[in-house]
């Protein structure tokens, strides 16, 4: 088999194995060791500079697709939307993957060269599911509620309980105490006509829960500790970060499809 794609199977299969291992810890307990990413990174790395010393002309796009995996990860860390493990993840397969692989042909094709922005997106795409399954659990108890789901709520604008109804639930708050990846999306605030709950608009994705929910709770004796608060489950982002590897392999750029449909019109 020639060596540059020998080099590209390595690379898709360490990826498809790290992102594996990863996404089984992510579900179990939201953390995975750094020793994953100090074997994978620097395995692919390597695989990677021999492509492009093979064939120097990749160099620019290879440079430029890992220099955008980069910036992708720290902006996701910096803006709170994702932990430190998916930040790594994003970062190992951009200097593994940082090129669509020649040796998978998938459906669509790519509409660029840089294929971990293609992972990237169809990440988040992959994870819009979650909010359907949210929403589809709201909707069933809200049929089965007489007082509604938003009881304390009543001063929250609309746009703020649409937006709660895929991002979140109101569940028991032994609940919340129990399960390790609900986080509470609601907050006391007090203003002029006293302390009242309000829903978060948005949240850290990279907090020290132990934290969060002492300060929350403190909050809570405000509006008397209710038995019921609402909650978000943090992503296992991973989970979705290995969909999206798997259907950029053998689907190809959701992006193209989109562009094909416009063209289409």
């Amino acid at each position: 088999m020639d060596p540059i794609r020998l080099s590209e199977y390595i690379s898709v299969i360490i990826s498809l194995v790290a992102l594996t291992v990863a996404s089984i810890s992510d579900v179990r307990t939201r953390e995975v060791s750094d020793k994953l990413w100090l074997a994978y990174g620097p395995v692919g790395l390597a695989l990677t500079a021999y492509r492009v010393w093979t064939e120097p002309q990749t160099l620019l796009f290879t440079g430029i697709s890992i220099g955008i995996s980069i910036m992708l990860a720290l902006a996701l860390v910096f803006f709170g939307l994702s932990g430190g493990a998916d930040a790594k993840a994003l970062i190992c397969l951009g200097v593994t993957l940082p090129l669509p692989p020649t040796i998978v042909t998938p459906i669509l094709g790519f509409a660029h060269p840089f294929f971990p922005l293609v992972v990237f997106i169809t990440t988040y795409i992959a994870s819009l599911s979650v909010a359907i399954w949210i929403l589809g659990r709201n909707l069933i108890l809200l049929g089965k509620l007489r007082s509604g789901i938003f009881k304390g709520f009543e001063r929250e604008p609309r746009w703020k309980k649409e937006l709660a109804l895929i991002t979140g639930f109101p569940t028991e708050t032994s609940q919340l105490q129990s399960t390790f990846y609900l986080y509470p999306m609601e907050k006391v605030l007090d203003d002029k006509e006293g302390a009242r709950r309000t829903f978060l608009a948005c949240s850290n994705a990279d907090v020290d829960r132990d934290q969060v929910l002492a300060e929350f709770f403190e909050s809570m004796k405000k509006v008397g500790s209710p038995s019921t608060v609402w909650v978000t489950p943090g992503l296992p982002l991973l989970v979705f970060m290995l969909v999206g590897l798997v259907i950029g392999l053998t689907v190809g750029d959701p992006l193209l499809a989109v562009i094909r449909l416009v063209i289409a019109r």
